[in-house]
This record gives C-alpha cells, structure tokens and sequence, in this order.
C-alpha cells in the first residue's frame, strides 16, 4: 500500500505547487486520477514484464506481484469513488446516477460469480480428461467478455470492470482456461495488440510539444511519483530488515508501464481530459521508465544467486549418500499426470520400505499455465483439504493416500500442486526441494507425452532442474508394468551399471536402501575401465569406499549379485549394457561418470537425450529390451561437468 500511497500523495503535492504551469488538463478532481493512474502498478503489466525477464518465480518477482494486487484493490475503491462523485470534471451534484452505477456494477459482479462461475465450472465438469471442451461452449464464453464489458459501460462505467469480471470467474488452466487462451493469443498479440500501439503512436505527437515549461513541470511531477515508489519500496523494506538493493530493485519492477496504463491514457485523451501535449508528455515518460528500468532489473537481480549462497556444510546432507539407513528417506515425486503414479508406487515399494527406514514422499502434481495468463497463478501450493481438490489432482492424491495407508503410513504423503508455465517450474521444485532439506527428486521423463506436444518444454523441465537443483535427482524412464508389491516368488530385479563418479555413487547408494527388501534382486555391475577409459584416481578412491560398503552390507544376501568387467574400449562397455536386455524391471545408471571422462566424450555423438547421458540414452532407446525396460539415471546435485561434488567429502552411508 506504502508503494502506492507514497508516490500517489508525492505527485499530488507537487503537481499543486505548480499547477498553474501545467495547461492541458482539466480542472476538478481528474488530476487526482491522472497522478493516481501513474502511481499505481497492474499486475497483468508486471506479470508480463516479469515473464519476459524469466522471473516470475522469484522471490522479489512474487512480491512485486503481491504488491500489484495491493494497487489494483486500491484502485477499484478509487474508481467506486469516482462513480460516485459523478466523473472527474463534470462537477454534478446528482449522486443517484453514481450510486446506481456502483449498486449496477455490484449486481454485476454478484451475477458474475455465483450464476456464471457455476455454469462454467458444470462446463469444466462435464468436460472428460483429456478431451477438448465443446465447440459451442468455447465460443460462448469468448464472447462472454464482450457482452460484460458493454454491460459495465452501459451501466455507467467503462467496459474493463465487466471483460475483468469474466478474466477472475475461469479457472486457469486446461481444460477451459488453456483452450481460451490458445484460441485468443494469436489475434491478440498479433493483430489487435499491435494495432492498440499504432493508435497510441497515432495519438502521440511530439511536435506538438511547444511549451517546454510545461512539459518540464509535468515529467517533474511524473518523476516525483516514481521517486516515492523507491521511497516507499525503502521504508517497507528497512521496516522489515531487507537490504537496500533489494528495495531498489522492488521499486524498479512496480515502476514499468505497459499496455493498460496507455489504454487508460489513451480514452483520457478521447473524453477530452487532457491535450495531446500532456498525453504525449505522459506515454514519453512511460517508455522511457519502463526502457530504463527492465535492463537495470536485468544486470542487479540475478535469483539464482539464492543457491549458490546456501550453506554448503548443508548441501552436504542433500544426497542419498549422506542419508542413512536408519532415518527417512525424502522423496520429491515429480507427477505429469495419472499415468505417473503407478511406476512411481512401485519405484518407492522397491525401496525398502520399513518402519526403520521410512519413506518422506513429497508428490508434486505438475500442471502447466500458459505463459500468457501466468499473472492469475504461478505459484507452490498445498493442498490443506483433499476435498477441495478435482479432477486429475484429486485422483492423484487420493491413490497416494491410500498407499500411504497400506504401508501402515511408513510412507508418509506431503502433497503439492505446482501451476506454473514450464518455462520457470524448475524454479519452484528447487526451491521446494531446499526448503524441506529433499535429498532426492524424481521426475518422469516426457518421452510418452509426445502426443501432447509437450515434449520440448518437458525436457527443458528437466535440464533446469538439473541444472539448478540443490539435491540429487533421478530421471524416471517408466516403462516395466506396475508392480504394487514384490514378493521372493516374483521378486522385482534391478539392475546397476557401476562406472564410477558422483553419479554412479548416488545410483548404488539408492540401491543400497533397496538391498534390504526380500522382494528385490539387485545385480550390481561394476565395470573398471582400463587404457585409455580409465578415470581419475580421486575419484575411484570413493567409488572403492562405497563398493566395499555396499559388499559388507549384503554379505551372505542371496538377493544381492555382484560382478566385476574390465573395459578397455567402447565396444566392451556396449556389449556388457546389452547383455542386460529383457532380464530386469529396471536398470540404475548415473548420468556420467566423472570429470572429463573419455568414456561420454566417445560415445557422446550418438546421444539423443543429453539429460540422460550416454549410458542413461541407450537404455531407453525403443529398440533396446523393446522399450519394455524403465531406466531410473541418478544425477547428483545438479552438476553439469560432472566434476566430484560436495557429497564426495562422504565415503558411505552410516
């Protein structure tokens, strides 16, 4: 509030002082208005500025948004006041018309949510996952905002509070929400957008600039204004003990300008509110903030900072590796939709699920946002009540639920919803992995999404996970039926591929939690690599470690095979990964093998899927085992060189 407040009453006061310098704007209360339009910062604005800069889903990003939201409540009660006083310059003393203009757009408002809203959500029921909504309800609704609109400017208002009605009551998101804005984007940003900016060009005329006096008192006045959000953006932070760079930066993002503010500008100028030199002088001063401020914005804000600061005697924790035995597990399950749960039940089954060593399960139900309505949601939610959650969530957590109760809660569920475009989803699984201290998160990979279209945004999911994650994570290739449980009759057999290296060390450390459930056959294959293959030395010292851990731990284990295979050339390596094919449920691989390894340089030409790396890419190709084999490719806290991590420091489990 402080944000709108500040710069709002600033402006004002100066705009009084010099008053008489400034022609071209109507007398009475409109420059109240006018100075209040600059003051305040819309959410659909910085939402969008934020999205082009890629930082929607930080943290000074959110809040900027929170503080919008604050300007926009803000600025509905100062046009419910403006009704009232009948307009900015008409100067009537007839307050009937105002007050039915309010009780009308209250009425509206009241019709909006509780008979359309229920209408469209019978729409959104009636509607079977995965398939389209109905023709003829899309079409009703795209044209919803147009008969709301002139309602609301029939009844005394403009026509924004009725098309923003129809914007708050659709939920976001497919079904409904996803197709309208498939439907809608391209005309609007390609045609009628760019025609708003002609007519804004069209009206803006710098030529007739003639009074530079004026133009001088009216951009110091505008000036003033984005000095009292820095001002206020300041106090609010000092106020909560945040740093001054920090509130700078709040102050920068609140300051852009975009589209709204000169629709707004631009219908002033059509009533007559003000000339063409102060509308010029006002979209003049809107670019140029707006140009200065997103690449300052840019250069001192850099969110990733936020995990590369973390403490690293803390980080040292997040593996599976520095988890023992004996304590819980946490698991960030990563879920795209219902097809996910079965494989992703049986994966965390085969982990020995035991009172002793229980699993922490943090489901997290990914959905996509289109980048163009991102302002509505784009946030981590948990759900508090599973009641009030539908549809394919619902199911979702409702099979995780009674699983959880089948394994007398050894597993224990913590449900979560992210809604957000893919692009920054990474952002958010991060961030919830650091702040529950996750040291494992597993994510499907997209490969039978490709029907959807989905394939490319899903794997650029994953590689900024990777990327940017403060804990070890697993790329799920799900492909073996569901097995719900594993018995010595029909035991689930896995598979390791031991290279050596951080990520291989991960992969047998997990395999190691699975070694004590009877219902796993675990075959471990260590391949030592020889002449030219061979790793670097440090590196072997802890892959010897956590072997000879793993050897005394299963002694006299018949559940539990070991080998050893010396490779000296790729072709051995290749051989030995094929004579796997059809004999496991799943296979664990790390994705490399260390740093600058010769191994990956060779073989790396031939990989279709980086984020699996080479031996991960073989084994989920289609033609190997027929496709029919899941592949679970462990990579340890988000690396990308491969180089030894800080989990090295540990040489085995306790």
């Amino acid at each position: 509030m402080i944000t709108y407040v500040f710069p709002w009453g600033f402006s004002i006061y100066v705009f009084y002082q010099v008053r008489g310098n400034i022609p071209g704007i109507v007398g009475g209360s409109f420059p109240i208005y006018l100075l209040a339009l600059s003051a305040r910062s819309y959410v659909a604005v910085i939402a969008n500025a934020l999205g082009e800069l890629n930082l929607l889903s930080s943290e000074l990003g959110q809040l900027a948004i929170s503080s919008a939201t604050v300007h926009e409540i803000i600025g509905w009660v100062l046009m419910c006041v403006a009704l009232l006083m009948q307009g900015p310059n008409q100067g009537s003393d007839d307050q009937i018309k105002g007050i039915f203009t309010v009780l009308s757009l209250f009425a509206l408002i009241l019709f909006s949510f509780f008979v359309l809203r229920p209408l469209i959500l019978q729409v959104i029921r009636k509607t079977s996952d995965g398939k389209p909504v109905n023709g003829n309800y899309v079409r009703t609704i795209l044209l919803a905002p147009l008969i709301t609109g002139v309602l609301s400017d029939v009844l005394g208002s403009t026509f924004f509070p009725g098309a923003l009605l129809m914007g708050l009551i659709i939920p976001a998101g497919p079904p409904l929400g996803s197709v309208l804005v498939e439907k809608c984007e391209l005309i609007m940003s390609e045609i009628l957008l760019p025609f708003m900016y002609i007519r804004t060009g069209l009206h803006t005329n710098v030529y007739s600039i003639t009074n530079r006096e004026a133009f001088g008192y009216f951009q110091m006045t505008l000036a003033t204004g984005y000095a009292g959000k820095v001002a206020g953006s300041l106090l609010c932070m000092l106020f909560f003990k945040t740093s001054l760079r920090n509130a700078f930066l709040v102050a920068f993002i609140l300051n852009i300008k975009g589209v709204l503010e000169r629709s707004i500008s631009t219908r002033f100028t059509m009533f007559q509110y003000m000339d063409e030199p102060i509308y010029t002088a006002f979209v003049l001063s809107n670019v140029i903030v707006s140009a200065i401020m997103a690449p300052l914005i840019q250069i001192f804000y850099k969110p990733q900072t936020r995990l590369e600061g973390f403490d690293s005697t803390e980080i040292c924790t997040r593996t599976v590796q520095a988890t023992p035995l004996v304590s819980q597990l946490q698991v960030l399950c990563c879920i795209h939709c219902e097809d996910n749960i079965p494989r992703i039940l049986t994966l965390l089954n085969a982990m020995n699920v035991t009172e002793n060593g229980p699993i922490g399960s943090y489901p997290v139900h990914l959905t996509e946002l289109i980048l163009a309505d991102q302002h509505r949601f784009s946030s981590l939610t948990k759900p508090k009540n599973m009641r009030l959650m539908r549809d394919s969530t619902d199911r979702i957590m409702k099979a995780l639920s009674k699983y959880s109760n089948s394994s007398n809660f050894s597993v224990t569920i913590h449900p979560f919803r992210i809604i957000s475009p893919y692009k920054i989803m990474h952002d958010f699984i991060c961030k919830l992995a650091l702040d529950e201290s996750i040291p494992l998160i597993i994510l499907p990979f997209p490969e039978s999404l490709e029907i959807l279209g989905k394939t490319t945004s899903l794997r650029s999911l994953i590689m900024g996970v990777e990327e940017q994650s403060p804990c070890t994570v697993g790329i799920f290739v799900d492909r073996c039926p569901p097995r719900y449980s594993c018995s010595t009759e029909l035991p689930f057999k896995v598979a390791v591929f031991f290279f050596g290296g951080a990520d291989d060390r991960e992969a047998l450390a997990l395999v190691m939690r699975m070694s004590g459930n009877p219902g796993v056959k675990i075959t471990i294959f260590r391949i030592n690599l020889t002449g030219e293959l061979q790793e670097n030395y440090m590196e072997k010292i802890l892959d010897d470690c956590l072997v000879k851990e793993f050897r005394n731990k299963n002694i006299g284990n018949p559940g539990v095979e070991y080998h050893e295979i010396e490779a000296n050339v790729s072709m051995q390596v290749m051989d030995t990964i094929r004579s796997v094919e059809n004999k496991y449920d799943i296979v664990v691989v790390g994705k490399r093998r260390g740093p600058k390894s010769r191994l990956d340089e060779e073989m790396n030409p031939w990989v279709d899927h980086k984020e699996l790396g080479v031996i991960g890419d073989m084994l989920a190709s289609s033609d190997f085992s027929g496709g029919f084999m899941s592949v679970l490719v462990m990579h340890c806290l988000g690396s990308i060189d491969g180089s030894m991590r800080i989990s090295d420091n540990f040489h085995g489990l306790d």
